[in-house]
């Protein structure tokens, strides 16, 4: 009688968890989808994906009933639940490839699993469960390892391209790579070996993970990578860039104050392509071209205002300077200097 309370007890909490998290996914998901404006692609997909996963939680309200909590109704939602997979293969390449979502991606990507929900449905049975495990556990891992290659690919070139990407940086992805690895483990767990309490350290963890995923993506611009192409022989350059000519171009014209500056901008100004001064940057000066114009804006500018006005705020200096943003700002500043902005500040006077 007393381990019927206690499972009883379990439940009740199961189904309040549930209830939280299907909310969740409800909220954004509407949010998103209708009453956001002037959302992008990027987020439409993210909208779609808390949709799916707001019908995925609300299933599990099924094992709360009484009767419901056995292995055959948990291998059910284990099969469903396998297919969730497809939504993070969805945000990951959305991230890094935009517009990389199809329908008939999905459905090619949707064959395994449909394929091994059929034959659970001909074959229950442990092996089938087992052997869907193991599926989703090469799925994953390869999906993960695509995406960090990916990842990586995509940092260096928002580096190598631009000035200003505080809306386009993927680094963040990282982070959500760890978490979502923990997640997913605690979620294969509980899955294969039927535990109440760890089911609501996976809602929990389910609900960190997106807060996270939202965090980042909320205003985020994915961006697609260009190949720079190739110009006539007539058009191209004679020869690389010279010792100076980039440092001179970028002091008198004072590029680094334009916020939004991109490589290209640089190569056009200079008369030359992308390449040379990618080159230029990375072998020359061992630097990407945001960190090179990060480091002009603070010796060019931020410094010496900092010297000249100190009754000046940060937020001023970072603007003046070329900062599109105060995290940009205070990052690229600590790098330089070993120092936050304002201990510089104290430092000096």
């Amino acid at each position: 009688m007393r381990n019927f309370a206690r499972m009883a007890d379990y439940m009740n909490i199961s189904s309040f968890f549930i209830g939280v998290t299907t909310t969740f996914f409800t909220i954004f998901a509407l949010h998103i989808l209708f009453w956001r404006k002037g959302r992008t692609h990027f987020q439409t997909i993210l909208g779609y994906i808390m949709a799916i996963w707001a019908i995925w939680n609300a299933k599990d309200l099924i094992v709360t009933f009484p009767g419901m909590y056995r292995k055959e109704v948990l291998n059910w939602i284990f099969l469903i639940d396998g297919w969730s997979a497809l939504a993070y293969t969805a945000f990951v390449f959305e991230v890094v490839s935009p517009k990389w979502t199809t329908w008939r991606r999905m459905l090619l990507l949707s064959v395994p699993f449909a394929t091994f929900t059929l034959a659970f449905l001909l074959r229950p049975g442990d092996e089938m469960v087992y052997a869907y495990a193991a599926f989703l556990w090469f799925y994953a891992w390869t999906i993960v390892g695509i995406g960090w290659v990916k990842v990586q690919r995509q940092i260096k070139y928002v580096r190598d391209n631009f000035s200003n990407i505080d809306r386009i940086d993927v680094v963040w992805l990282k982070p959500v790579f760890a978490f979502a690895i923990v997640s997913q483990l605690a979620w294969l767990a509980t899955s294969l070996y039927a535990d109440v309490v760890a089911d609501i350290f996976y809602y929990i963890s389910v609900i960190l993970l997106w807060l996270m995923v939202l965090k980042y993506s909320w205003n985020f611009h994915p961006i697609e990578m260009e190949t720079e192409k190739k110009a006539p022989a007539s058009q191209k350059p004679t020869s690389p860039i010279n010792e100076g000519a980039l440092e001179q171009v970028v002091e008198e014209q004072r590029l680094y104050l334009n916020k939004n500056l991109t490589l290209a901008d640089l190569a056009m100004a200079l008369g030359t392509n992308r390449t040379y001064v990618s080159n230029y940057l990375s072998k020359t000066r061992g630097q990407t071209f945001y960190d090179y114009i990060n480091e002009m804006r603070i010796i060019r500018m931020s410094i010496p205002l900092m010297r000249e006005h100190p009754e000046y705020k940060l937020e001023h200096i970072a603007s003046e300077s070329g900062f599109a943003s105060m995290s940009t700002f205070r990052r690229a500043f600590t790098k330089l200097t070993g120092q936050v902005p304002s201990q510089f500040t104290v430092t000096e006077e």
